[in-house]
């Protein structure tokens, strides 16, 4: 009996031996799990999320590529046909998918602007062929109005790029329409106005300049030297009606930008009896024109990348879009000229990645 007592007891004490390694291992194991899961875990926070700057740049930039690929399918279907500047505005939109595209990332991210006119099937040959330049408008126009919409909000040095490359491609588009059978495109950007009727400065509030709205006061400024040209040209001119008119223009765009700084309290700057112009402006008063027209385009993108997200920037974004416009249909403008630039207001040399496409 005794010694069936110690077997049974030395059985009990290898068997409990065996579960406290069992248990020992499964604690070292789960202790490497868990430890594991932190690395993982600790790996994951440690990488930012996108910001809206970042996703909209990808999204713009995957929006050019796809249509700069199907411009060029155009380009190549139109070769014996008078079908509109496909050729020239691929490029345009290489450079814009170059530019738009988010530091460190080498090829853009599908965008889910595209996604829904992406065929559910590859074509057969039979039936395969050029998409329709309506359908392609369509989406030229979604490209152009999600990155006026993603300018108002970016960061202010992608919202410059990005308005630039908006209002470049909307040009192309209101070129491309009549082509197209579609209805030219109205600027996608809504007015900014105020009520002067409903002053925001408390009553008795000296407007002062402050040094955060520099960038509206210098627009205003260049808006009412431009009109006081306008009104000199019109002066010695024998059909001033045309003149007339943009000086109007002119000096109702500083009337604007002046309600943009009342309505922040800041005092605007004062209209001069007269104005400095250029000694070219004698012997070539239209080309000296067209150059204050051409360096407002550049003074309401610098605005743009340098005001916050607000009524300041969307302002900025709606005059750079009109002040393009108008220089687009000067004489000898046209796409491919100097007046269809690839990114309106921005010097190319400023971005040397622009300069070739997927660089």
């Amino acid at each position: 009996m005794q010694a069936k007592d110690r077997s049974a007891s030395t059985g009990s004490g290898l068997g409990g031996a065996a579960r406290h390694a069992l248990r020992t291992f499964t604690l070292l194991l789960v202790l490497l799990l868990v430890a594991s899961i932190g690395l993982v875990i600790g790996t994951g926070s440690d990488e930012a999320e996108p910001s809206a700057t970042e996703l909209a740049l990808a999204e713009g930039s995957a929006a050019a590529q796809a249509l700069a690929d199907t411009a060029a399918t155009l380009e190549e279907a139109s070769a014996s046909a008078d079908a509109g500047p496909y050729g020239a505005l691929s490029e345009m939109l290489h450079l814009h998918a170059a530019a738009l595209r988010p530091p460190g990332e080498t090829t853009a991210a599908p965008s889910p602007i595209f996604s829904a006119a992406e065929p559910t099937a590859p074509a057969s040959p039979a039936t395969a062929g050029p998409p329709a330049p309506a359908d392609f408008l369509a989406d030229l126009e979604d490209s152009y109005t999600a990155a006026f919409e993603a300018a108002t909000i970016a960061d202010p040095g992608p919202a410059r790029v990005l308005a630039s490359a908006a209002t470049a491609q909307w040009l192309y588009s209101r070129t491309l329409a009549p082509a197209g059978d579609a209805a030219v495109p109205a600027i996608p950007v809504p007015e900014v106005r105020y009520d002067d009727g409903a002053p925001s400065c408390a009553a008795g509030t000296t407007l002062e300049p402050a040094p955060g709205m520099d960038g509206v006061r210098t627009a205003v400024l260049a808006e009412q030297r431009a009109s006081y040209a306008y009104e000199v040209a019109a002066a010695r001119a024998a059909d001033p009606g045309q003149l007339l008119q943009r000086m109007a223009q002119h000096r109702d765009a500083g009337a604007g930008g002046a309600a943009v700084l009342a309505h922040h309290c800041v005092a605007e700057p004062l209209p001069a009896a007269g104005y400095e112009l250029a000694e070219e402006f004698r012997s070539d008063p239209d080309g000296a024109l067209r150059k204050l027209e051409e360096q407002l385009v550049g003074t309401y993108a610098d605005l743009v990348g340098v005001s916050a997200p607000g009524p300041v920037r969307e302002w900025a974004i709606r005059q750079l879009a009109e002040a393009v416009h108008y220089v687009s249909g000067l004489p000898a403008a046209g796409p491919g000229s100097a007046a269809f630039p690839a990114f309106p207001g921005i010097d190319p040399s400023e971005y040397p990645r622009l300069m070739e496409p997927g660089g």
